[in-house]
């Protein structure tokens, strides 16, 4: 089942402790090449109905927050609910170039400044709190759910929840948190709090 994404999040229901399984992602394939990707290539997702029923509380109906760059599962059994905000960080005119090609002042901005974009682009600030903010405004009547993204937006939402309450995070931070592809991670909310439970385990 497909849901419409601006569909707003559920409203009934007692607010209680929330469980995310956050799937990464397959990599483009031309980051293993050291290219830039864009968001075109809709990449493996890596996601089992057997996983997410080993870590999330048995619902007639799970609902799946999928990214618009990872390919989507089959819905039987599930809502399916397409976000915007899980895409990759836009890499704007740099998107399918290698980083090799890119002068060396242009290289040590991209990978030290937490708020250089490239040209018609994010900045990895700009794509961290896209992510940030949409997993502050996740729904916590849902008991459990599941993410579909890329493991860089699964790595921001598990800088969200490391670093809650400690002000900018940046990639200083994002840097002590490796996210493999195809992997699981698990947080958890209670009492507005959030907590991380595992983190990149193998598909």
């Amino acid at each position: 089942m497909l849901a419409n994404p601006a569909q707003s999040w559920p409203s009934a229901g007692k607010v209680g402790r929330l469980k995310l399984l956050c799937c990464a992602s397959a990599l483009p394939g031309v980051v293993r090449k050291g290219v830039l990707p864009d968001g075109a290539e809709r990449v493996a997702h890596g996601y089992t109905p057997q996983t997410a029923a080993a870590y999330l509380p048995s619902m007639n109906q799970l609902t799946v927050f999928c990214a618009p760059d990872v390919a989507v599962p089959d819905g039987q059994g599930h809502i399916l609910r397409p976000q915007d905000a899980l895409r990759d960080r836009d890499y704007g005119t740099w998107a399918g170039t290698a980083l090799q090609a890119l002068d060396l002042v242009q290289q040590h901005a991209f990978l030290t400044d937490d708020i250089f974009a490239p040209p018609e682009g994010e900045s990895f600030v700009a794509a961290y709190h896209r992510t940030a903010l949409w997993l502050d405004g996740i729904s916590r009547t849902l008991p459990a759910a599941v993410v579909l993204a890329r493991p860089a937006v699964v790595r921001n939402l598990l800088l969200k929840v490391l670093y809650q309450g400690e002000g900018a995070v940046g990639l200083s931070h994002a840097v002590r948190v490796d996210v493999p592809p195809l992997s699981y991670s698990l947080i958890s909310c209670h009492a507005g709090q959030w907590r991380l439970g595992m983190l990149g385990v193998p598909a």
